[in-house]
Order: C-alpha cells, then structure tokens, then sequence
C-alpha cells in the first residue's frame, strides 16, 4: 500500500511539484528570516563576542545593555580589585571615535582601550603584526573588514583619529557589532589620548574570579556595592537581547514574517493536497472496495503528506543554509546564526502544516463511500 500512495503521489507531477515547491518556500522563509533575526541578536551583543577572559563584566547599575556605557571612576577598579574572590581586575575603554580619511571623508569607528600590562580584552585573532606592539605610542590595531572602510589602509599607515596621530601595527580578526563600524583596538592610555574624557572614563571593568570561589558569590558582593553591578557574560548578552526585543520593533517584525512564512505553507499544502486527494478518490474508493480498510487509507494519506513535507523541508533548509554561508565570511556585512534548534523548529513546522494540511483530506477519505467507484 505504500508504494501505491507513492505512486498516486507522483502520478500527478504538477501538484506534486506544487506542493513540494510551496513547502520549500515556506521553510525557507522561516529558516532565512530565523537565522537573519538570531544573527542580529547576536550582533546585537557588540564587544562580548570577542571577550571570553574574564568572568565578571562590572557597569553601572543602570546600563541596560552592552552598548548603554555611563563611565565608571578609576577609584571603582581598585575597589573590585580588593573584593574577596577576585584574582584580578582590567579596565576597558568603549566608544566611538571619528577617522578621517585622506580623501577628505570621515569614518565613525568603534574604538577599544584595553590595559596595557596584561592586554586583557585583546582581539581573538590577530593576521599581521603582534599584539605587543600596541603598546608602542599612538599604536592601533584594526579588524581586518575595516581596512576597505578606511580607504585600504594597512600596517605602517597613519591615521587621523579624532584629529590625532595613529599608527596602525597590525591587523586582527573579531566579529562586527550591530552597527557595523570599522572596529580599532588600541591600549587603555593610547585610547584616552585619542578620546579625552573627564574624571570617570572606564567603560567597564573586567574580573576574573579566583579558581574554586563561586562566581555568583563575588557577583552578589560587587552588587552590594550600591554603584556598582557585576554581569556573568551570559548575563549580560540577555541584558541586552532583551533590551533589543523590548525597546525596538525587531523582534515583532522578523516575527510576523516567520508567521508569513508559517501561513503560506499552511495554505498552500492544505488547498493543494486537498485538491489532490479530491482528484484521488476514485483511486481510494477502488482499494476501499477490494478491502482496503479505513486505517490504511488514512496511513497512506498520512505517508503521501510526509513525503512531500520532509523533500520540502530539505529544500527549503538547504538554501536557507547555503544562504547562511555568506554569512560566515569574515567581514560579511549579512548576519546569519543558524544553530541546530532552528533546524528543528522549522522541521516541527512543516510537520505541524503539512498535519493540518491533509485533516481536511483525511475526513473525505474517511467518510469515502466505496460505491463512489461504480458511479
């Protein structure tokens, strides 16, 4: 009987095509805009892509996301510096600074003071030159997508950085932020002589606990510090996925298009596979005559929907996969995440549609009279 609902599948090669095809796009349209959307809160999260030494990430109370920087005074570092626990202590510099270009254009880049002894917060891969020559006067290091943002420039090139020397020595590789700004790295002290502030100029203060003292122990001490807030790094990325979904429309409009593509699946499979048992009944009606009974008529309608949904889903999943490979370049401007879960998630959706698509063709098969045949 399995090969019979097989070939009453295929028999019809326009509406089958049709089917496949539309539950293609449908999975497509999910998987694609679900990778886009969990890319973008993953750009959303800025600098925490590329920082993994330290445990603790130490702001003021009331930033409400990673990019939501009210500076902290130098007093503050040498506070948690002397907090039980902590086996050491950075300070970070995060801002945007101005680079003009020789060509009389102007860049806003995301500029990154890191501290100069230990050069914790560094990039995670470095391509030309050494990470220890950031601590030459006036040296930046910048990410390699931000060469042609920059006019092309290269180790040795000198820059105009908020109208202040800097000396490129090297070239690393990190992962973009939201905004996509050229992105430089340079020492904490080199970063306030490029950007000038007042009194209170760190960023963030990075910590690394002690091995064998819980984390969330010293945490609770620096938040009884009533101007201070420590944040693990998963706490921080949801600080600010969260502030992301809230506080701006992304989340509802990559939503709606999911459900779009949910709908137009759910359409499409339910009307054509409708119409495609319709025009099938007198094939039930015969095998129904000869003994066929009722539960494997519904078993073949159940295999002919399953067959069509997971060639659909294969489909629709590996395009939205080759398409998430432009994504992985280094530098590329699409933001793409494709983890395992959204596979999964799509795949429970095309079962989910394609199950509600044949209920209304499973009830005509059901109620099939068998005299239909001799009509």
């Amino acid at each position: 009987m399995n090969r019979i609902a097989i070939k009453m599948l295929l028999g019809d090669r326009a509406k089958y095509l049709s089917l496949v095809f539309g539950l293609a796009f449908a999975v497509l349209l999910i998987t694609q805009q679900g990778s886009i959307f969990l890319g973008l809160m993953l750009r959303a999260t800025g600098i925490l892509q590329n920082i993994a030494q330290p445990d603790l990430w130490i702001a003021d109370p009331h930033s409400e996301y990673i990019g939501d920087i009210r500076p902290l005074d130098d007093h503050d570092l040498y506070r948690v510096r002397s907090v039980p626990g902590i086996a050491w202590a950075s300070p970070l510099f995060a801002t945007r600074a101005r680079v003009d270009l020789p060509d009389g254009r102007h860049k806003t880049a995301q500029l990154l003071g890191i501290d100069r002894s230990t050069l914790i917060g560094q990039p995670p891969l470095m391509l030309e030159g050494r990470l220890e020559d950031l601590r030459q006067p006036d040296a930046v290091i910048i990410e390699e997508s931000s060469r042609s943002k920059l006019g092309g420039v290269g180790v040795g090139d000198v820059l105009k950085l908020n109208d202040q020397r800097a000396v490129i020595v090297g070239i690393c590789r990190a992962k973009m932020g939201f905004e996509s700004n050229a992105t430089m790295y340079t020492t904490y002290n080199n970063a306030l002589q490029f950007t000038p502030v007042g009194r209170e100029r760190m960023s963030f203060i990075l910590a690394k606990v002690k091995e064998g003292v819980p984390i969330q122990r010293v945490q609770d001490t620096i938040n009884g510090m009533t101007d201070l807030a420590a944040f693990t790094h998963d706490g921080m990325s949801d600080r600010t996925i969260n502030f992301i979904l809230k506080e701006t429309g992304i989340g509802i409009n990559f939503g709606l298009t999911v459900a779009l593509g949910f709908v137009v699946g759910l359409v499409i499979s339910a009307a054509t596979f409708y119409q495609f048992t319709l025009e099938n009944l007198r094939h039930f009606a015969v095998l129904k005559a000869i003994g066929a009974t009722t539960a494997t008529l519904i078993r073949m309608v159940i295999l002919q929907a399953l067959v069509v949904g997971l060639i659909g889903y294969g489909i629709g999943v590996g395009i939205a996969g080759a398409f998430s490979l432009l994504g992985r370049k280094p530098g590329a401007e699409l933001a793409v995440y494709f983890p395992w879960e959204l596979m999964v998630g799509a795949l429970a959706s095309m079962i989910l549609t394609v199950s509600a698509g044949s209920v209304l063709s499973l009830r005509r098969v059901i109620t099939l009279e068998p005299a239909v045949v001799f009509k």
